[in-house]
Formats: structure tokens, C-alpha cells, sequence
């Protein structure tokens, strides 16, 4: 391409790339958040950088978390001197930035920068509220995502260039793995288009022993760290959400997907781009997304809105457009017949986006299904909880509580990271022993387990947050409710009146170890709180 058609090509990108550069920031500033289970990260990583180690509760070990890299930068952010809540969004829209910019370039590179339908895939990205809104959320999701898309695009330009020491595509895959476990997943799945390779005789033995010589040393090498640190080969988390295989939630989860974004009408373009194309691309992307779903319904999906679902969607939605793409490029001979199969894709294209964008705004789509808590849900629960959480730690500075209390909590997220409290995890993430406990029946994906009030007991818990909040302006609830049934038998609530607030709770604390625990406070049960309401 000579100089002049260059800048004619540079000139016209400039519309669709500033549509979607506005578009991606239109949504990341309107689902902006910051979800409770980010704060579970941050925990670790400021005990990482105070040196209590990679703990939920020091001189406790458990792996509570699956973002082993993550948890890295956080602590260097903590021990730099920055909040990671602010650190984990940049990292996190930067991210996204990284996705859209590498997918555009990859479809340019596989076609051509003057193909119209190289941005369609990335306009269907930052059109999508699910896309936009797990660039923040403080969590790995989009930094994975990043890491994923660059290994795999990595992998089939080192293919295409017969590298004989592809290790870039390799590291990526690495670090993505050990950014959240299924990395590994995603990197099997190459490993066996590389070994298939090696079979035919297209690539070298010693080629793949190189690509999988990073994997062995740092996959493996952290396998063997968890085990010697944690004394368990899986986080903790595996023990505590996967009891085994959820097919009817995970496929409920899907369907819930598909009714918010219409993936299945396109799901004919998905196929003509394996089709038609026929080549290594088309096949690597398809691969590791069926092997992926298959993996999420067999896990059950996850409790929050479509976040396990973000790392496929760049493939998903470049085989879409590259589908409408080959069904133009391959039209037998120009004429008539082309422009309509043009109009017809670029038709498939306003459709995609329009579903893409349109589609999670529905009434249908925003109801809460299966146990998947929408967006505004989890937002609205994190800063209720962020609040409190700085409310407690207030009191704890001024000398008003304890530092030493020991909660039990359900969201383990935001409330321990600010009290700094001993915490014991209600559902078992963070618990060895309630993780593994016997499972009686399936529930609320990811929070089914419970502990036993005899362990509570033995814990000490001096605060149950039974009510899923702590801070209370009156008393009214203690009035109304008084006690609540766990694990066959029934718990009395008790108040503290502090700084002009009422801590309601459950506890395992006999009264009298309630009172000398929180004097010079009053402890308060139902009949007094009735006077002092």
C-alpha cells in the first residue's frame, strides 16, 4: 500500500474508531462498580505486604482466592502506598482497552486494515454492557481476558512464522493460568492443536518441548508452592463451590446469557467462519470456546452477572464477524449478488450491535435468575458494605470497639478488609474446615456451604452477621425479629448503642462474656432495645 492510500485508509478509520473509543467509555462510566469479592483479594494482599504472607487471617493458611497474580500486583500497589480499589479499575479498564486495541489489530492483520468488518467484533465489545462493566469490579476478570486474547494470538502468529522457540505465546498462556486457574484450560487446549502439529509432522518435536517448558516450570512450580504453603493441590475456593458437575445450572446460566445478548441468532456465522475459513484461526477459537462452555456448564456458572462468560466473548464475537465476512469474500463473482450478500452483512453487523447493546436493557433480562445476581445488585451491595466497613474500623480507631473481635460473615469482602477483624468466612471460601464439610444439598451456587454453630463456638465468633448487615440506625430489627434459626436451633440477637448507631447481631458469646467483650458498652437484648428504640 503506497503513502496516499495509507492516509486514505488512516483518515477513514478515524470515524468507527472514535465510535468505538466513545462508546467503550460511555459504558465503562455508566456500569462503573466496585464488587464485595474484590475486597477478598485486597485482604490477602495487604497481609502479603505487611508480612503476614498470602493469608485471609494471619497465622491461618488458606487459599481463598483464585487470582494468584493478581493478588501480586495488589499487594505491590498496597506496598507502593496506593488503594487497590482505584489501582484494580485502572488495571482493569486498561485491560479492556488492550482487548479491543489486540482484537482490532488481529482482525486487521488476518484481512486487511481497509476490511469494514474488522470492527465488528470490537464495537460488539465495548457495546456490551457485560464487556463494560467487568473492565471495573476490582477483580482479575478483564487483566485475564487480556492475557488470554494476547496467548492465543501469540500462538497463531508464531504458527504462521514457524517459530522454533515459540515462547511468548507459552508465558502468556502462564501467566494467564496463574491470573485464574482456567488459563490451564485455555492452554491445553492449544497444547493439543500443537501436539496434533507435531503428529502431522508440521512442527517440530523440539518446538513443542520449548513451548511447554514455560508452562511446566511456572504452572507446575505453583502447583507445588500451593501444596507445600496451603498443604491442598487446588484453592480452597475449588473445595468450597465445586461439590461436582451442575449441568441444569450451568446451561440455566446460558440461557440466561442468550436471552440477555441473542448470541444463538448469530450462532449460523459463528459456523460459516469454521466453515468457509477453514484454517488454523477459525479452529483455535472455536475449540477453546466450546471447550470453555462446556466447562461452565459443568461447573454451574457463577453467582454474579455473566463475569465467567467475559473471556470468551472476544472469540465468540470475532468468528461471528469474521462468518459475515467470508460468506462476501467467498461470493463467487462480483455483481449484484455481492452488494446484496454486502448489505445483507452489514445488516447481521447493525443486528449484532444493536442486540449486543439493546439487549441487557430488556425488562426480561435484568431479573435475577437461578441465583445470578445482576450488576446492580452487586454494586448496591458493595458500597452498603464498603460504608459499614469504614463505619467499623471508625469505631476501632477511636478506640469505641475492639480490634480484636471475631466475625463471622457471609460476604467476606469488603466488611473484613476494613475492620481488619479475625473473619470467619460463613460459606467456607476462606475456610478450610466449613470448605470442606459435607454438602447435604445443592443451593445458591458458590455459597452453599455453612459451618456448624459448634465450630463457631470454638472460633469465638463474637459477631454472626446473620442479618447480612451490622450497622443498624435503630433498633427495630432486634424488636422484630430476635432471634433466627442456624443449624436446628434458634439464635438470640443482641445490640450495641455506639457512636449513634446499633450493632445487631447473633453471636456464640454467652451474655455475660458479651458484656466484659464490649465494655464499657451495654449489651442489649430484645427488651431493652425495645426501650432504648
Amino acid at each position: 500500500m503506497n503513502a496516499p492510500n495509507r492516509t486514505v485508509v488512516a483518515l477513514l478509520s478515524l470515524l468507527p474508531l472514535s465510535g468505538l473509543a466513545w462508546l467503550f467509555a460511555a459504558n465503562v462510566q455508566q456500569y462503573w462498580f466496585v464488587g464485595d469479592d474484590a475486597f477478598i483479594s485486597f485482604r490477602y494482599a495487604r497481609h502479603l505486604s505487611e508480612g503476614f504472607g498470602l493469608v485471609w487471617n494471619p497465622g491461618e493458611r488458606v487459599e481463598g482466592y483464585t487470582n494468584f497474580l493478581w493478588v501480586l500486583m495488589m499487594s505491590a500497589a498496597i506496598g507502593a502506598g496506593f488503594d487497590p480499589v482505584k489501582v484494580s479499575n485502572v488495571l482493569g479498564v486498561a485491560s479492556g482497552v488492550g482487548v479491543l486495541a489486540l482484537l482490532l489489530a488481529f482482525s486487521a492483520w488476518r484481512t486487511s486494515w481497509r476490511n469494514p468488518y474488522i470492527w465488528v467484533a470490537p464495537l460488539a465489545l465495548a457495546a456490551s454492557r457485560t464487556f463494560s462493566a467487568w473492565s471495573t469490579g476490582g477483580l482479575e476478570t478483564m487483566f485475564f481476558t487480556l492475557l488470554v486474547l494476547a496467548a492465543l494470538v501469540c500462538f497463531v502468529r508464531e504458527r504462521d512464522r514457524s517459530s522454533r522457540l515459540p515462547l511468548g505465546s507459552a508465558l502468556l498462556f502462564s501467566l494467564a493460568s496463574l491470573t485464574r486457574p482456567e488459563g490451564i484450560l485455555f492452554g491445553a487446549v492449544a497444547g493439543c492443536f500443537f501436539a496434533a502439529e507435531i503428529a502431522v509432522r508440521r512442527r517440530p518435536l523440539r518446538a513443542g518441548l520449548a513451548w511447554a517448558l514455560p508452562c511446566v516450570l511456572l504452572v507446575g512450580g505453583h502447583f507445588l508452592w500451593r501444596y507445600a504453603y496451603y498443604g491442598f493441590w487446588l484453592p480452597n475456593t475449588f473445595y468450597a463451590k465445586m461439590p461436582g458437575a451442575w449441568w441444569d445450572q450451568g446451561i440455566a446460566y446460558l440461557e440466561f446469557f442468550d436471552r440477555s445478548y441473542h448470541v444463538l441468532w448469530f450462532s449460523p456465522l459463528l459456523l460459516a467462519s469454521l466453515a468457509l475459513r477453514r484454517d488454523f484461526t477459525a479452529a483455535l477459537f472455536s475449540a477453546v470456546s466450546a471447550a470453555y462452555l462446556l466447562y461452565i456448564a459443568y461447573v454451574g456458572g457463577d453467582r454474579f452477572e455473566f463475569r465467567f462468560l467475559v473471556v470468551v466473548l472476544p472469540c465468540l464475537y470475532w468468528l461471528i464477524a469474521d462468518g459475515a465476512f467470508q460468506m462476501v469474500a467467498r461470493a463467487p463473482r462480483p455483481g449484484w449478488s455481492t452488494a446484496a450478500l454486502h448489505l445483507l452483512a452489514g445488516a447481521v453487523a447493525v443486528a449484532l450491535l444493536a442486540a449486543t447493546h439493546l439487549g441487557p436493557q430488556q425488562p426480561a433480562a435484568k431479573r435475577m435468575r437461578r441465583g445470578v445476581n445482576l450488576l446492580e445488585a452487586i454494586g448496591h451491595y458493595a458500597r452498603a458494605r464498603t460504608a459499614e466497613g469504614l463505619h467499623l474500623r471508625r469505631m476501632v480507631e477511636a478506640g469505641l470497639l475492639p480490634d480484636d473481635l471475631v466475625l463471622c460473615v457471609g460476604g467476606a469482602g469488603a466488611l473484613p478488609y476494613y475492620t481488619d477483624w479475625v473473619t470467619i468466612d460463613r460459606h467456607g471460601l476462606n475456610d478450610v474446615e466449613v470448605a470442606h464439610a459435607p454438602l447435604p444439598r445443592r443451593g445458591l451456587i458458590g455459597h452453599e456451604r455453612e459451618p456448624t454453630y459448634e465450630y463457631l463456638q470454638r472460633r469465638g465468633v463474637v459477631i454472626f452477621d446473620v442479618l447480612n448487615r451490622i450497622v443498624h440506625r435503630d433498633a427495630h430489627q432486634l424488636n422484630r425479629i430476635r432471634s433466627v434459626h442456624f443449624d436446628d436451633r434458634r439464635l438470640p440477637l443482641r445490640a450495641v448503642y455506639v457512636d449513634g448507631v446499633y450493632l445487631i447481631f447473633a453471636t456464640t458469646l454467652s451474655d455475660a462474656e458479651l458484656d466484659r467483650t464490649f465494655h464499657p458498652l451495654t449489651v442489649l437484648r430484645p427488651p431493652d432495645a425495645r426501650k432504648a428504640g
